[in-house]
């Protein structure tokens, strides 16, 4: 229920961008029920989320997930046996693998960094300040080999001080 709810953030951010809006600037970002949110389809399906939650759960609610995370998804199945995989994330040339858990569904394959010893927050918000200031991003897998081209237009404004949850 958790992943259902967490997945239709993508929807809800596209839903209340105007289109012209969400084109001209790439990025559709929003807050909904205490998450900030930006992120982008690209023209195959594929999506990029960059995610930062508060800590507004009622007591006892442990099904609502906080703080930051990042979600990359495929509107198809892969063959991934591996809970974890890494992603490498490609920005102008340059290359960041980062570890990401798997949920491989019927129709579709999601990716979802959460901080960890393997990949902390710091590095997190250090790539994405690197996203802000880039011309050029791939994100994809070695295997199976899938390779998934963003714009950076608009990630800017889009991703500035996104992963401060804890801050706001």
């Amino acid at each position: 229920m958790l992943r259902s709810a967490v997945l239709a953030l993508p929807v809800l951010a596209t839903l209340t961008i105007p289109a012209g809006a969400q084109e001209a600037e790439g990025w559709g970002t929003g807050y909904h029920m205490g998450t900030t949110y930006a992120g982008l389809t690209n023209a195959d399906g594929a999506h990029l989320g960059v995610y930062c939650a508060d800590n507004i759960a009622p007591q006892g609610a442990q099904a609502i997930r906080t703080g930051a995370y990042v979600l990359f998804s495929l509107p198809r199945k892969l063959t991934l046996e591996a809970k974890s995989v890494p992603v490498t994330f490609t920005v102008d040339g340059k290359a960041t693998a980062v570890p990401m858990a798997v949920t491989v569904e019927e129709v579709a394959t999601s990716l979802d960094w959460g901080p960890s010893k393997a990949f902390t927050t710091d590095q997190m918000k250090a790539l994405v300040e690197t996203l802000r200031r880039g011309k050029a991003l791939t994100v994809g897998l070695a295997e199976p080999a899938t390779t998934e081209p963003f714009t950076l237009a608009g990630s800017g404004a889009a991703l500035e001080n996104i992963l401060d949850c804890a801050k706001r």
